[in-house]
């Protein structure tokens, strides 16, 4: 019983594998490619279940007693066990799909011909660039796009390394599928490699692959969605391995977190991506963040996704909002952290000065810059002044009276840092954030 999965341009066998499904390939099918012959396919489940005790996997003999699929019914008609269960579409449906997924044949050659480019700059010249490029007027030697696109044509030609039909190819021909084998030798993405070759075929011509071995070892039911189980299994990578997602409140916070983030946890920076609000143009607010969350949950953004909003009414009132919303488990929504020189701090209201607590009800990012940021021109503590008060959790809604000011401050603060200037123990609630972030990063 073989592990492998085979992929045909028409007759032709251009690509296989071992063991699972080709994830990043089967995205371009989609679960309506699927055919399969139902008899076999019915037979092969009942033998991986254990219900069918006659049904030998290596005996050739069990999969004659299957008759052939009814082509008026399935449009295709198969010889034998192999070719039983798979998906195929044409390769204009193709085409349309890997370039949606940004995979073209231009950016296959030109992908060749730059590596191609770089081998030469680090080795030097070899015999294959002295053959004269087919076809060319006036005459000249071949190049290294002329290499790519003559490697993918013998690739063709030739079909995979195992098939052993070297003699079919000229000198040329061999030469340039060498290189071709030796671009992709690394883990490249087979999606890149296809789009090269399928280039100037037929539209009509069916690209198919089968999984029928796969399905008799049994790695997946025949019932089973296996495209989509594939693409499932690219967002989780994607969520693994691409940037973290941020989004905040606003301006100030997109722009001031990257930058205390590098200074702070250098280590990790790289991993978070912050929402561009300049690039964007968005409005800001709690409001924001709780629809941008939703907006890309619909949308199936596969990052890991953290809403961070202050650590305020408003930011309680999104988090409790959110509860109340099935997110993906890759995602997250968190207030910043309490902070213990915010529970006694100078606030105006109605009643005149105070000093209250103000974690969870008025600490903006502008508060994890240490006391010393938050001083105005007099010395003391720019105050908190209560807003408006919020019905859904009961509380008034508090922000710094000199927000602007204490932002001028924050931004000289950074960039004296940012010059060397040491960190001292005012940056410890941004070493709190980067904490809350990387916490959230990991809750999955």
């Amino acid at each position: 019983m073989s592990d492998r999965w085979h992929l045909f341009l028409g007759d032709l066998q251009i690509l296989e594998g071992k063991w699972d499904a080709p994830a990043r390939l089967m995205t371009v099918f989609q679960e309506e490619d699927k055919y399969m012959h139902r008899n076999w396919a019915t037979m092969v489940d009942r033998g991986n279940a254990g219900l069918a005790d006659d049904f030998d996997f290596d005996d050739p003999e069990t999969f004659e007693k299957y008759p052939d699929i009814d082509p008026a019914a399935y449009g295709h008609e198969f010889e034998d066990e192999a070719g039983h269960f798979g998906y195929r579409t044409t390769v204009d449906t193709a085409i349309t799909r890997l370039r949606l997924m940004g995979f073209t044949a231009e950016r296959c050659r030109r992908e060749m011909a730059e590596c191609y480019r770089e081998l030469r700059e680090w080795d030097g010249e070899d015999d294959l660039y002295g053959h004269p490029a087919p076809g060319a007027q006036p005459a000249r030697n071949v190049t290294d796009d002329d290499v790519a696109g003559i490697g993918l044509q013998a690739y063709l030609k030739r079909g995979p390394a195992w098939m052993l039909k070297e003699n079919d190819l000229t000198e040329l021909e061999r030469l340039c599928l060498e290189k071709l084998e030796l671009f992709f030798e690394d883990d490249r993405d087979h999606r890149l490699f296809i789009a090269g070759l399928l280039e100037g075929q037929d539209p009509q011509a069916i690209l198919r692959l089968d999984l029928s071995d796969l399905l008799s070892g049994g790695a997946f039911k025949s019932t089973d969605e296996v495209s989509m189980q594939a693409l499932q299994e690219l967002r989780e990578e994607t969520a693994s391995t691409g940037p973290i997602i941020v989004i905040t409140e606003g301006k100030f916070d997109s722009r001031i977190l990257p930058r205390a983030l590098k200074l702070v946890r250098p280590d990790i920076a790289g991993y978070f991506k912050f929402l561009d609000f300049d690039a964007m143009k968005a409005q800001g607010g709690t409001d924001r963040v709780v629809a941008t969350l939703k907006s890309f949950a619909a949308a199936g953004v596969m990052n890991r996704v953290i809403g961070l909003v202050d650590n305020d009414t408003a930011g309680r009132e999104a988090i409790r909002q959110l509860a109340g919303v099935a997110l993906p488990k890759h995602y997250n929504a968190c207030l910043l952290p309490d902070l213990d020189y915010a529970q006694s701090y100078p606030t105006l209201g109605p009643s005149g000065t105070a000093s209250d607590n103000i974690n969870g009800r008025a600490c903006s990012l502008e508060f994890y810059f240490g006391l010393n940021s938050l001083k105005g021109p007099n010395g003391s503590p720019i105050p908190v002044q209560w807003k408006a008060f919020r019905e859904s959790v009961q509380d008034y809604q508090g922000e710094l009276a000199n927000k602007q000011y204490v932002q001028a401050r924050i931004d000289a603060l950074l960039t004296a840092a940012e010059a060397g200037d040491p960190l001292d123990e005012s940056w410890e609630p941004m070493r709190l954030i980067a904490q809350t972030l990387i916490d959230k990063a990991e809750a999955r």
